[in-house]
């Protein structure tokens, strides 16, 4: 079984924060991160999931993309989880039931037949993987030839990464290079801003008390118009901070033409 998490085995977030991707993509305006539910958005939109397909979040936390990926797929879709993490399981077992959300979900992919899949999604994971490409190998594994990833990950701003949980980051054209092996046909590599320049997100003027008042603006936007205010201000901020791949498994036969 590919080890998912290196530099924290017990990702200590969910242990302090508990279930906290629910808050981030729910109705509180405080509580609310229009970053996390931009992402999600924009996975649930690549993904292009379609009737009585299997789909996998590998890596699913807490489950809240399971939610979201529930929303934007047709009743037929099969929805399934894995996270080696328990305690994340434990939430997110209880958070879908508790909103009538069917998954199947795993602690293990070991168990998992190969080629199970028509489409993975990956989203904020193999930062945190001790072995990035072995974490590749499996989602290959699982999914049917031709089948889609949907893939994201942050964009390196650093020497090291500021996220203690995150072993390694990638500029764009290094992450790129995880997919070169021919198991892979790339078919979109996105870099975006799922919100807004993070030092106006969190920014507190004196002003006005120190309340985050853009934070309530791009969250306002994103709760109540699934708006990313980036896109609704007609933004383009110098620095991207999150890259999209797309890509699909390349079947036995294309590889061996190749």
């Amino acid at each position: 079984m590919t080890r998912l998490v290196s530099a924290d085995a017990s990702f200590a977030k969910y242990q302090e924060r508990g279930a906290y991707h629910w808050r981030e993509i729910g109705p509180h305006l405080l509580g609310h991160n229009a970053f996390t539910a931009e992402r999600y958005r924009l996975v649930a939109d690549r993904a292009n999931l379609l009737h009585g397909q299997r789909v996998l979040d590998y890596g699913c936390g807490d489950g809240a993309l399971l939610s979201v990926l529930s929303r934007h797929a047709p009743r037929s879709v099969t929805l399934h989880g894995y996270d080696p993490n328990a305690l994340a399981i434990r939430y997110a077992e209880a958070a879908l039931r508790a909103r009538g959300v069917s998954t199947t979900l795993h602690e293990s992919t070991a168990s998992i037949a190969p080629e199970s899949f028509d489409s993975v999604v990956c989203t904020e994971v193999i930062e945190h993987a001790s072995v990035p490409s072995d974490l590749l190998g499996d989602i290959a594994r699982l999914l049917k030839p031709g089948g889609r990833l949907v893939m994201t990950t942050p964009i390196r701003l650093t020497e090291f990464p500021d996220d203690a949980n995150h072993v390694q980051e990638w500029f764009p054209t290094e992450f790129a290079r995880l997919f070169e092996p021919a198991m892979w046909r790339v078919v979109s590599h996105e870099e975006v801003v799922p919100c807004a320049a993070p030092e106006t997100y969190f920014w507190r003027p004196p002003l006005f008390a120190r309340v985050p008042v853009f934070r309530l603006l791009c969250n306002a936007l994103s709760i109540c118009a699934g708006v990313n205010a980036m896109s609704w201000l007609r933004m383009r901020p110098r620095l991207f901070m999150m890259q999209i791949v797309v890509a699909e498994k390349i079947s036995a036969a294309t590889m061996k033409r190749n």
